[in-house]
């Protein structure tokens, strides 16, 4: 079937060879239908995407009628939502931030503690406009952001869709988190990775753009371009987390024999349980690389370490806490507390046993 594609050449910094096979196969008009773009490290998988979906459709996807966009979504009083009601939100959110992650996007929604979810609802919408005829007679491209995200009854009528799919039609799917999507979805997918980059291309991109302390952001970034814009704006999410993780540390350490700290422990439970069920998750993935990097600058792995502090905190000093004692119970806790997150779990609950056994671990080589 012959394709009408827009001719403009792609450029993607940092992934030149992949840019390279997808202009390729727009110029020989073989693109692929099904396409999955693994965006494990932030690395500007929704703006590949939409780089794509430009080519395809030759002008701004966004405003085009042949354009769908579907992203994961939460339900406003009790109503399933869809994303076409999120649309304007949305356009502004990715204006904004081109290389952004999901997380980003739930943290806009003031999401509380609201599950995010790709509904059936939003695959039936996106069906009945796919079967529609393109309004300008040539192709129609859809993206889905996170599919992981999919809900098993969405999952399954997504997989009807792709099993049968409407002609003229390319999907383009953008996932941080792979391991998670239906095999069956997986299986009909070309994979477009997008690797992590090197320490030195990301040093030189932040010097050319006049970015202070350069090294030391890029090491940090540990390879996500999204990871080295934040650190180089200073986010103050990402100050915050943090802040809350030493708030919550500095209480745990002077927990042993002193049970007045325990009403300490119980207020900072509180105010972790008030962030959105998101930056929850966000906050349990930064205690992660907290304890990461502390343990292995305990046993002199300095370079294995690229913790970069937006608070003053000195990695050094909760490294010696860390250690062959307790690593495994921390990581146990941590993907726990993640798991229950996950099953709707009571925040406050959670979080408060979270700090408990913090601080048992924390001080476990002293008792």
């Amino acid at each position: 079937m012959d394709f009408s594609y827009h001719t403009k050449m792609i450029t993607f910094w940092g992934h030149e060879d992949l840019a390279k096979k997808i202009n390729r196969e727009l110029e020989d008009k073989k693109v692929p239908h099904f396409q999955l773009i693994t965006d494990i490290s932030g690395g500007g998988g929704l703006f590949l995407a939409t780089a794509i979906a430009t080519e395809l459709l030759g002008r701004d996807p966004y405003k085009h009628p042949d354009f769908y966009i579907s992203f994961p979504v939460i339900k406003v009083d009790k109503k399933t939502e869809v994303s076409q009601g999120f649309m304007d939100q949305f356009k502004s959110f990715y204006d904004k931030n081109n290389y952004c992650s999901v997380n980003d996007w739930l943290q806009g929604l003031e999401s509380l503690n609201k599950q995010a979810s790709i509904s059936v609802e939003e695959i039936n919408t996106l069906y009945q406009k796919l079967s529609l005829k393109a309004y300008e007679g040539k192709n129609k491209v859809c993206v889905l952001w996170a599919p992981e995200l999919l809900n098993i009854s969405a999952a399954n009528k997504m997989l009807k869709i792709l099993e049968e799919p409407p002609s003229n039609t390319f999907f383009i799917m953008v996932s941080e988190r792979p391991d998670l999507i239906l095999p069956t979805i997986l299986s009909r997918s070309i994979i477009l990775n997008i690797d992590k980059l090197s320490t030195g291309l990301i040093k030189e991109k932040l010097i050319n753009s006049g970015v202070n302390n350069a090294s030391e952001i890029a090491l940090a970034s540990e390879g996500s371009w999204k990871t080295a814009l934040e650190l180089s704006s200073q986010s103050n999410f990402l100050k915050t987390l943090e802040s809350m993780w030493i708030k919550g540390l500095r209480s745990a350490f002077k927990s042993i024999g002193n049970k007045s700290i325990v009403i300490e422990l119980m207020e900072w439970a509180e105010e972790v349980s008030k962030f959105s069920r998101d930056e929850q998750k966000s906050f349990l993935q930064y205690g992660s690389t907290l304890i990461r990097s502390a343990l292995v600058t305990n046993y002199s792995a300095n370079k294995a370490s690229h913790y970069m502090s937006l608070n003053d905190f000195k990695i050094e000093k909760l490294a010696p806490f860390v250690d062959s004692h307790n690593i495994i119970d921390l990581t146990k806790l941590l993907d726990q507390a993640s798991y229950n997150l996950k099953r709707n779990a009571n925040s406050k609950i959670l979080f408060s046993n979270f700090i408990l056994k913090i601080s048992r671990y924390l001080n476990k080589k002293n008792v």
